[in-house]
């Protein structure tokens, strides 16, 4: 009998002891995820640092530039392709930055041609097509560039749609060139075959002996 309330006082002091222990595992557990907390939102809050923004050259910088790259390309007979696409580069940014500048059309038209001796035929008829459409007869060579941009629709890309637009506007806008008769044999050739092309030839040929 005098057990009894001894073995329920251990008991109650047992359950005291675990249950204490419990608290201070969840705190000390509440204390860690607290802290993960904290650790978690400081890295979510940290800024990236900003992109570095590439700066443009200045005009006459880029001029500079420009005219040490020309040297360097077209001093070789073989198309170095690195230092093309330098080129086209140059001249792109160039025409984006200073778009005003006279000298805008001629880089356009250089990087059509440099395009287009690359194989790169989609590229160099947006080139073409800025040089003429945004300058008009403020270029020299505009007739020629028009000529160029037909002829690249008509033998590279098979466009044959706005190789004749283009064709056309050649023999309209400067129709006592040679460049205008150059078109309209252009537009009687288009889409026939290398065959078709001689026999037209030589019909022609015959007809005038």
């Amino acid at each position: 009998m005098m057990n009894k309330p001894f073995s329920i006082s251990f008991l109650l002091i047992v359950c005291c002891f675990m249950f204490s222990s419990c608290n201070q595992k969840e705190a000390e557990t509440t204390q860690v995820v607290n802290k993960t907390n904290d650790t978690t939102k400081g890295k979510l809050t940290e800024l990236p640092p900003p992109p570095v923004s590439e700066e443009v050259p200045t005009q006459v910088e880029l001029q500079k530039q420009i005219k040490e790259m020309e040297k360097e390309l077209f001093a070789s007979e073989v198309l170095d392709v690195t230092k093309a696409k330098k080129m086209i580069r140059l001249y792109d940014t160039y025409h984006k930055n200073y778009p005003k500048d006279w000298e805008c059309p001629d880089y356009l038209f250089k990087a059509g041609e440099i395009s287009e001796n690359m194989n790169q035929y989609n590229r160099a008829a947006q080139f073409y097509k800025m040089c003429c459409y945004e300058y008009n007869d403020n270029f020299k060579y505009r007739s020629l560039c028009l000529f160029r941009l037909a002829n690249v629709y008509d033998t590279k890309l098979n466009d044959y749609i706005h190789a004749k637009e283009v064709y056309t506007q050649v023999k309209e806008q400067y129709p006592k060139t040679q460049l205008a008769k150059d078109a309209d044999a252009a537009i009687r050739m288009m889409g026939k075959s290398d065959a078709d092309i001689v026999r037209e030839f030589e019909r022609k040929n015959g007809a005038n002996k």
